[in-house]
């Protein structure tokens, strides 16, 4: 009877999270280069030639799990990502772009490793634009207000901002290193930035989180 399904456990994974736009794909570039399998359903394109290392059932999961938790429905779409993601060898990879579904995850996990990037709200504002996309549900501020409590609920975990990402390879390599993920950082290129330094009109609440997400990456570096 569906009334008594449960969750099922995750094993062994690596979850990549960050707002969209903010180097999620390359992170998940770097954390594959470790040896962790990403299933997806997304080829690369113009945006992100080497691919958005995502899986189609948990795109719909995430946003109906933050919506209504954990339904029935909810439930039997999340073990059947699970089921993928475990029937992977060795270590898997799931990309989430919507940042509290992760907690969900959390819940049935064993071995669970995390990686959060976060990115200038300014110039993820302008890529995203340059894209069409006018916004993003949750906001840049809600999203990563839930990176920093995922990050300090989940143990082996680290977090980074996509400019120390592409400028300070050997500390992002000592980094992941730090939660057993021995990347190849020469994957890190400089000319993969979409835009910098962005004019966009920011809140005064996103300039404190991004202020407060630099403030807790640097005391890690």
């Amino acid at each position: 009877m569906t009334e008594n399904i449960k969750a099922k456990v995750l094993k062994n994974s690596v979850i990549v999270s960050g707002h969209p736009r903010s180097g999620t794909s390359i992170t998940c570039q770097l954390v594959k280069s470790a040896g962790v399998h990403f299933p997806s359903d997304y080829e690369g394109d113009e945006y992100n030639q080497s691919g958005y290392y995502e899986l189609e059932i948990s795109k719909d999961l995430s946003k109906k799990l933050i919506q209504k938790a954990m339904t029935i429905k909810n439930t039997i779409k999340m073990n059947q990502v699970i089921e993928k993601l475990n029937a992977t060898d060795g270590m898997s990879g799931l990309k989430l772009v919507r940042i509290p579904a992760i907690f969900f995850y959390r819940h049935v996990a064993q071995n669970l490793k995390a990686v959060f990037i976060f990115r200038n709200p300014a110039d993820v504002k302008a890529s995203m634009l340059r894209r069409g996309i006018s916004g993003f549900t949750p906001d840049w501020f809600t999203n990563n207000n839930a990176l920093i409590a995922a990050y300090e609920n989940i143990e082996n975990s680290i977090l980074l901002s996509y400019e120390t990402l592409l400028t300070q390879k050997d500390k992002v390599k000592n980094l992941f290193e730090s939660i057993g993920l021995n990347i190849d950082a020469s994957l890190i290129k400089t000319d993969q930035r979409s835009q910098k330094h962005s004019s966009i009109v920011l809140e005064q609440r996103e300039i404190r989180l991004y202020e407060k997400l630099k403030e807790l990456e640097a005391k890690n570096l």
